[in-house]
């Protein structure tokens, strides 16, 4: 895996001051030029006569010189730690769309943006602009939780692993990674399937104590998959919730970056299905990294 233009969308917030940051910090490792990005949102669907869509565009046009002003001061910010950097700022009838149709358009290796990580009633009425680009992004994406304040690091990897294709591609990224950095990494597998009621019956309420071999035996598999026992690399395998065994074992070992695979499931499909990574991308403290895109 190599980053040799990193994407950072910034929309000014104390988010997107997090993103930014850490974007920094990865692009002098990797030397990689950086694009700072400003998405101007527009509402043409409220404006009807032509003399309101002309003071539209003068207040866009008034948006978008502030917005190249903002930008400037972060233009100078990394040109002081000798990032190359450009900046760009572009309209857009939503902030998610304007940042993937840039990407389809301006070619980059990864995108970095912070996460409010909304959920439930809000999540609903504001949407969230990382989960939609995590969701369609052709290229690798990495997002900064709203609550991460740690300097940055790759020292402690966490990669959850379904034993997919998918899951493959992130293996790979994630080895990467550890020579690059020289970090340790921890392949987690999450059983979750659910036991036959009559269990409960009888106080069995693991799949761990039915088949006391289950855990030796997805261990080796785990091994298998990954592609043989990684020198220093943990396998650990979970019971229960996929999304919440992977949030609880980040947070309980101080993992400094999860890197998992994405489906890229769109429509009905994403409706009915959802997506554990979307949810760990929402709601993990630690930043996330999401590559291997559905097509």
């Amino acid at each position: 895996m190599k980053f040799d233009r990193i994407l950072v969308p910034l929309d000014f917030s104390e988010y997107s001051e997090k993103s930014l940051e850490y974007a920094l910090s990865l692009a002098e490792r990797y030397g990689a030029q950086l694009t700072l990005l400003h998405a101007v949102v527009l509402h043409y669907e409220d404006v009807e006569e032509e003399a309101h869509l002309k003071q539209l565009e003068e207040m866009v046009k008034i948006q978008e010189k502030n917005s190249y002003e903002r930008l400037k001061l972060q233009h100078q910010k990394a040109g002081r730690r000798g990032v190359s950097v450009t900046s760009k700022v572009i309209r857009g009838v939503s902030a998610a769309d304007a940042i993937l149709e840039f990407i389809d358009d301006h070619p980059h290796d990864l995108v970095i943006l912070g996460t409010h990580g909304r959920a439930g009633v809000e999540k609903w009425l504001y949407g969230s602009v990382a989960e939609k680009v995590v969701r369609h992004s052709p290229i690798p994406v990495l997002t900064i939780h709203k609550s991460w304040s740690k300097p940055f690091a790759i020292q402690n990897l966490l990669v959850p692993v379904d034993f997919s294709d998918y899951s493959r591609i992130a293996i790979d990224a994630a080895l990467s990674l550890v020579r690059k950095f020289n970090a340790r990494v921890t392949f987690l597998h999450v059983i979750e399937q659910t036991i036959h009621p009559a269990y409960y019956a009888a106080t069995i309420d693991s799949l761990f104590i039915v088949d006391p071999h289950l855990m030796e035996r997805s261990i080796e598999n785990l091994k298998e998959f990954t592609g043989g026992e990684v020198p220093g690399a943990e396998y650990v395998v979970k019971e229960g919730r996929a999304f919440k065994e992977i949030m609880e074992y980040a947070e309980e070992e101080a993992c400094d970056l999860i890197l998992m695979s994405t489906r890229g499931l769109t429509g009905l499909e994403h409706l009915l299905i959802g997506s554990t990574t979307e949810r760990v991308v929402r709601s993990a403290t630690c930043p996330v990294l999401t590559v291997g895109r559905g097509k």
